[in-house]
């Protein structure tokens, strides 16, 4: 796998002028970060300090990235539930006369936007050393301080070279959505491997148990007994942390099978992605007639932040896929999409929609005297049986759904009585099983439907 590296040098300079901020948008993004220091620090309260951390402290964001991230600090021994609620009550004054809502991590922050950039201000301690951690977010500052001793110049552009590559191929996000890789985890990359092309080199040879240590606080092989992952990155000021944990494996073997491409055959749509060739109404239709698909339609529940979204959506659809399995119908793939606006979609490709209105249901070996007195009490109604195969007791019984809409429906029906919201609102709200005429409709009117349910029906990677 060889690159030449003119080529790639020519690639290099297109991508960087295409993602690197302007001068412009530094001045601006500066003078902002400023005035919304200058604010917080002017409202009265028990907070210590104010920092900005994050892509943008650390100058590798990409240009047209505005989310800005401050943290509000306090001393350590500043009570837990005080810490929490003086947090919020600065965050909601510095956001005043501005659009906010209040997310979750470990435990509540504000977010919104203010003059186009998207802010998050969040509380947390201010602790001299990595292992006085009294919230999760408590490491964020020194993240913030480790990557702005070791990264170069030259890096921080070379950084910005992965996060879009990683973004041209559908891996990069530490949002749930995604299960990829985290801007920090991209940084820590460049400064084990020096820079984007040896990392892209160290990639495609990756293989399972993966181990990238720059503190070098463990052997390999105890860093792999401690984590247990595919890909183990070691934070360099937490040595009980994996920075990859949330890391698929699905989107690690996509990071590879990317890198091994690339380096055949180099070029801008890895960095950018590129569309899906639209089918047309009538090819689509008969893809669809082809395939046997559930798609379920919900209504995208209001004021609901996506990451919570994505998480419930996400574990419903899992929750689902099992139980059509374990009512017989086999699950080929399923995905999920959304607009994050007005729809939720699930889609299931099974291997048939109906199944014969009776199955066959096996019983005790014969040899087993009480369980087989059971289990002939138990199915004096069975629609045939019992009669012995191989053995054992054999009977067959009615199926109380033989179509898979109509499991789908009635399953998630029964959800009403468990979920959680937001997802419990969009599942009240109605479920609509849509049939082919429906989706090729949706196809029609959406764009941003019309490129996923493209990509997914060809089934091929974007990168090959």
């Amino acid at each position: 796998m060889r690159t030449s590296p003119e080529k790639f040098l020519k690639i290099k300079k297109q991508v960087l002028s295409r993602i690197k901020p302007r001068k412009a948008d530094y001045e601006a993004e500066k003078k902002f970060i400023g005035s919304m220091i200058s604010r917080i620090k002017a409202i009265e309260g028990n907070h210590v300090d104010v920092i900005v951390a994050g892509s943008s402290a650390r100058d590798t964001h990409l240009k047209g990235d505005r989310d800005i991230d401050i943290f509000v600090l306090f001393q350590k021994d500043f009570p837990r539930e005080d810490f929490v609620k003086e947090g919020l009550r600065i965050a909601k004054l510095a956001f005043r006369g501005h659009e906010w809502e209040e997310a979750f991590s470990e435990h509540p922050y504000i977010r919104g936007s203010i003059s186009g950039y998207e802010v998050e201000i969040v509380p947390s301690y201010k602790v001299e050393h990595a292992f006085e951690l009294k919230s999760s977010v408590d490491r964020t500052p020194f993240h913030n301080s480790y990557l702005l001793q070791k990264l170069s110049d030259v890096q921080k552009d070379e950084a910005r070279l992965l996060k879009q590559f990683l973004k041209g191929i559908g891996s990069y996000g530490a949002e749930l959505k995604y299960n990829s890789v985290p801007g920090y985890v991209t940084e820590l990359l460049i400064l084990n491997y020096g820079d984007f092309l040896s990392c892209i080199k160290a990639a495609a040879k990756w293989k399972m148990n993966e181990v990238i240590d720059l503190e070098k606080y463990y052997l390999a092989k105890d860093a792999v007994k401690r984590f247990n992952s595919h890909l183990i990155i070691v934070d360099p000021v937490d040595l009980n942390r994996n920075v990859a944990a949330a890391l698929s494996y699905n989107q690690y073997a996509r990071m590879i099978a990317a890198s091994r491409e690339f380096l055949k055959k180099p070029a801008l749509d890895f960095f950018f992605g590129k569309r899906h060739a639209e089918l047309s109404r009538k090819t689509l239709k008969e893809i669809l007639l082809k395939k046997e698909l559930v798609a379920v339609c919900l209504d995208y529940p209001k004021n609901a932040l996506a990451d919570i979204i994505w998480g419930q959506a996400k574990r419903m659809q899992r929750k689902a896929a099992n139980q059509l399995f374990i009512n017989d119908f086999v699950v080929n793939r399923h995905e999920f999409w959304t607009d994050e606006k007005k729809i939720l979609l699930m889609l299931f490709e099974l291997e048939s929609l109906t199944l014969q209105k009776v199955k066959k249901k096996a019983g005790p070996e014969v040899i087993e005297e009480e369980h087989s007195a059971n289990f002939l009490k138990a199915h004096k109604d069975a629609v045939a049986g019992p009669r012995i195969e191989d053995g054992r007791w054999i009977i067959e019984v009615e199926r109380k759904y033989v179509h898979a809409d109509d499991f789908m429906e009635a399953y998630l029906k029964e959800l009403q009585k468990s979920e959680k919201k937001p997802m419990l609102s969009a599942l009240k709200k109605g479920i609509k099983i849509l049939d082919e005429d429906a989706i090729a409709k949706l196809y029609s009117a959406n764009d941003e439907f019309r490129q996923f349910l493209s990509g997914y029906l060809r089934g091929r990677e974007s990168f090959l």
